[in-house]
């Protein structure tokens, strides 16, 4: 090899040293995230979807958050108290900036908090309709009031939603219908570019008022095939992906260069009945069918045991849950309580969507089922045709998921799942029970403490009895990172966690 040679292939190699130091550098400057799909909108009030709040949880935040131990605590309130059964008194913190360089006032809270209660947040109307639209005060300039329209025991934790995150008054009037494409935080990322399809990236906030993220920039990238972003993870080519496939979690455990991580889940999986139509209007029918369902042993089938099979409609997060226990399983049971009800023959459609765990779920229901007598016809419809069907009201059996915010209070979860005032729309099973009705009513009124906690674990038995749900799973939340990628282990809030606090040593 002559001189000339060697000092060129010298210079590339050279070269190729410095760009993949540059590689490396900038990989501890940008952190990389696989979503499982776009953000619908970047405006709080404009959708309140999980995915497209796990965006926007990078660059807002809200007034109050929620400690480990289920307790409310402040976020961009400093203090509050309350000065009647109506009325309460917020502080914020000072000094905090948005992005744009203005200072978080009273009057943007005011601001966010109106807002909600307005035509333009009809996709939020039911966390606005908590709030009186004329009972807004501003004392100073960090601090205001607030009205509900009734008496709330969980009112203050309704305004950690996302509907409820702080925006910068200023910039939603300027920027108007265009405001979902420009948003304006306190967050500790700020937004930079969206390109449909592919990506969004964010800056870090150098003046963020709290924990400064260790990187210079944030990508979270969209990945929709669960497949691609565990390959994604495992190459290398992103930091952090949520939502693993069951099937695929149990192999990474044992992976090298990743690190995965399953905390209790925000949704609950169940079959509902719709109580208003025969032969599904009999309690006993809908005991009998629930039952007749080993969901332990489903549960190790579809979710590779990654969760748990809830004793009630409450979740884990929730405060009054009850102590798990063994789920009833009697398949004698189930054929007795059908002899009685009369219907020893019993045959119906079970709808779900093209989920596939839930179509896999559906399967083993119907060789359950089949070992008591009980004929199940499975009919897998599009997600909005499902949807569709059940707002009409024509699905006698279906199967479908009921999802909870952070909010660990009973009130922001299941009031609307069950209450009769919600019935054929968010109460999905027309439930109509007067008793119901009013423990539901008497513990969004009653404050915390024992008496609280009677009134839930009553409307727990209560609805055990009537049994207008079969809960099947709560699937637990499955994510993973990089395996030197620190600080991803205290994500309790499901996906929905600012990711300041991850790092790279």
């Amino acid at each position: 090899m002559n001189g000339k040679h060697s000092k060129t292939i010298f210079c590339a190699l050279f070269l190729c040293f410095l760009l993949v130091g540059c590689t490396r550098a900038a990989g501890k400057d940008r952190l990389a995230v696989g979503m499982p799909a776009d953000a619908k909108s970047f405006d709080p009030q404009m959708t309140s979807d999980t995915v497209s709040s796990t965006y926007m949880i990078q660059m807002y935040e809200p007034l109050f958050d929620f400690s480990r131990d289920k307790k409310l605590i402040g976020c961009l309130a400093e203090s509050w108290k309350k000065l009647d059964p109506l009325t309460y008194e917020i502080t914020l913190r000072k000094g905090v900036t948005f992005h744009n360089g203005d200072e978080l006032t009273a009057e943007d809270a005011v601001f966010t908090l109106r807002r909600m209660t307005t035509p333009k947040a009809a996709a939020v109307k039911a966390y606005g309709a908590n709030i009186d639209p004329a009972g807004f005060k501003i004392i100073d300039r960090y601090t205001f009031q607030v009205k509900a329209t009734s008496p709330m025991a969980a009112f203050l934790s309704y305004l950690n939603h996302s509907s409820s995150y702080i925006m910068n008054k200023n910039a939603v009037e300027a920027e108007g219908d265009n405001y979902g494409r420009h948003p304006v935080g306190t967050g500790p990322f700020k937004f930079s570019e969206m390109l449909k399809g592919d990506h969004v990236s964010f800056e870090r906030f150098d003046d963020y008022w709290g924990l400064k993220p260790r990187f210079k920039s944030l990508i979270m990238r969209t990945i929709p095939e669960p497949a691609s972003r565990v390959i994604e993870l495992e190459t290398g080519n992103v930091d952090l992906i949520y939502d693993i496939p069951n099937s695929d979690f149990r192999r990474l455990e044992n992976e090298e260069k990743v690190r995965v991580y399953h905390n209790p889940g925000l949704a609950l999986t169940y079959m509902g009945f719709n109580t208003q139509i025969p032969p599904f209007d009999n309690p006993k029918i809908r005991k009998a069918i629930t039952l007749a369902i080993d969901r332990e042993a489903a549960l190790n089938v579809v979710y590779h045991g990654l969760g748990v099979v809830p004793t009630s409609v409450l979740l884990p997060i929730h405060n009054y849950f009850p102590e798990l226990a063994a789920p009833e399983y009697d398949p004698d049971k189930a054929r007795k309580l059908l002899e009685e009800a009369g219907v020893p023959n019993l045959s119906f459609t079970l709808y779900t969507n093209e989920s596939k765990q839930r179509r896999n779920y559906a399967e083993i229901i119907q060789s359950m089922l089949a070992d008591i007598g009980v004929t199940v016809q499975i009919n897998v419809l599009e997600w909005g045709s499902f949807l569709e069907q059940l707002k009409n009201g024509n699905l006698p059996v279906f199967m479908i998921g009921w999802g909870s915010s952070v909010n660990p209070d009973p009130d922001a979860y299941i009031k609307t799942a069950m209450h009769s005032r919600f019935a054929g729309s968010t109460n999905r099973v027309c439930l109509k029970d007067k008793e119901v009705d009013e423990l539901l009513e008497q513990g969004a009124v009653t404050e915390d403490g024992p008496e609280r906690a009677k009134i839930y674990a009553r409307l727990c038995e209560r609805i055990d009895e009537l049994n207008p749900w079969c809960c099947l799973a709560i699937a637990d939340t499955l994510y993973g990172t990089n395996k030197d990628l620190k600080g991803a282990d205290g994500f309790y809030h499901g996906t929905l966690n600012p990711l300041n606090s991850v790092f790279y040593e």
